[in-house]
């Protein structure tokens, strides 16, 4: 039976994350021959992947009265009026519809807040938005960041950047916007949620279920990366450089899938997929010395810069698939379906009180 309602959630899903970048994405093309501004087609995209995951199990979930509604109808809601906001933008000249999209992202991210904390947890627990093995998810967060300025120093290394680097950090401003930028997740993580909870809750399970621990990762990270095809022709690159592109993503999607994949599979926590995918979209910002965020759309990239980059970020992320943890199935995290079953069956007062323990925290 389970497996019977994975597959149509897994339909629904695939549909809506993926049908609405293939949608929105002709209007990207639109907005890019118009020289309009795509800011929010980029950010509105992040929202897609949790939308499909929600409408799912709204839809046809067995366990509807554990679904945290009030949580998935803010954040469905905050997903039609970012594309509203988008699309406005094709026909409405100004900033002022990006000031109102940021805007929503805030008050929207404040709502879910709210939210969270009022419903209770064992509604929490049986959809995946309760936290948990919190000592080795920040230890693991800790790790990603040393894993990440090993990234960017080395390759500013082999850039020839490494003294605009040191120099770049030897100026207060970059460590106010560090500071500013940790600080600003509690206010804007709901696009990177939107990412995570599609990709890493809803889909790595499912998959690795289906095809194995590895290739069921490696399947997640490809999808992952042409899901960004809009973004790639149309607002990080240009259409002339948009292979190169998408091909440059699928790369950084397998090997950052790898790593986010084996950091939620040991901790079974989404909210540290979360809090990693942010920090690695920001922290480029600061180590670039772009406070504006400018660098992020309409550069060049070769085949070169894919070579290099995916050498360095095999050495740096993979190596996760090397251990016997990620080869072992019975660590393999509990399909939607299945964790919404488990909290039916478990007694009110543990939902209440405790966290079930996870191997891969042990």
């Amino acid at each position: 039976m389970n497996t019977r309602i994975e597959n149509k959630q897994l339909r629904i899903f695939l549909t809506i994350a993926f049908g609405l970048p293939v949608i929105m994405g002709l209007f990207m093309w639109y907005g890019y021959s118009n020289n309009k501004d795509l800011n929010l087609f980029s950010l509105t995209h992040m929202y897609y992947p949790a939308a499909g995951a929600m409408i799912a199990f709204l839809t046809s979930s067995q366990h509807k009265k554990l679904i945290p509604k009030a949580f998935f109808l803010i954040y469905l809601i905050q997903t039609v009026v970012m594309m509203a906001l988008s699309l406005s933008g094709l026909f409405i000249a100004g900033d002022s519809l990006v000031t109102i999209g940021n805007l929503v992202m805030i008050v929207g991210t404040v709502a879910l807040w709210i939210a969270f904390f009022v419903t209770k947890k064992d509604r929490r627990t049986a959809f995946g938005l309760r936290g948990k093995n919190w000592k080795l998810t920040f230890g693991l967060i800790l790790l990603f960041v040393a894993l990440y300025t090993l990234l960017m120093t080395s390759s500013a290394v082999l850039g020839g950047t490494f003294s605009a680097l040191v120099e770049n950090f030897s100026q207060a401003q970059t460590w106010l916007m560090l500071f500013m930028t940790l600080a600003n997740y509690f206010l804007i993580f709901t696009p990177y949620l939107g990412e995570e909870y599609g990709w890493r809750y809803f889909l790595q399970p499912i998959l690795q279920k289906k095809f194995g621990m590895i290739k069921g990762v490696l399947l997640l990270g490809v999808g992952w990366g042409l899901w960004h095809l809009p973004l790639n022709f149309f607002f990080y690159t240009s259409p002339a450089d948009g292979l190169i592109s998408v091909t440059n993503q699928i790369v950084v999607c397998i090997t950052m899938g790898i790593f986010i994949g084996f950091v939620y599979m040991k901790t079974d926590n989404i909210w540290i997929a979360v809090v990693i995918h942010y920090l690695n979209n920001n922290l480029s910002l600061i180590f670039s010395g772009d406070f504006t965020g400018e660098s992020m759309s309409g550069y060049s990239i070769g085949w070169s810069d894919v070579a290099s980059m995916a050498i360095l970020l095999t050495i740096i992320y993979v190596w996760p698939t090397l251990t016997k943890f990620f080869r072992n199935r019975r660590n393999l995290n509990p399909t939607p379906e299945e964790r919404a079953a488990d909290a039916m069956l478990e007694p009110a007062g543990e939902q209440e009180n405790t966290v079930v323990p996870q191997p891969a925290a042990q």
